[in-house]
């Protein structure tokens, strides 16, 4: 990916989701940059119920991951 003028003028919330998830742990340390982005999917009207539950869940179980959880 490259470097561009545009790149600049995007808000930080907008560059920080373009960095690439390194694993898991890394998704669940930056969740709350992904939430609203799930939470937006869920609502989609083109989805059916069970995708949309589907979708409801993955939210439902990230939310109740921690740290602890994530400990050896």
């Amino acid at each position: 990916m490259s470097y561009s003028e545009d790149d600049a003028k995007q808000p930080a919330s907008q560059k920080a989701e373009q960095i690439a998830i390194r694993d898991l742990i890394d998704f669940y340390r930056r969740w709350h940059e992904f939430r609203k982005t799930a939470a937006h999917v869920a609502d989609r009207s083109d989805l059916s119920p069970s995708e949309r539950q589907t979708i409801h869940w993955l939210i439902q179980l990230v939310d109740r991951i921690s740290e602890h959880d994530l400990a050896r």
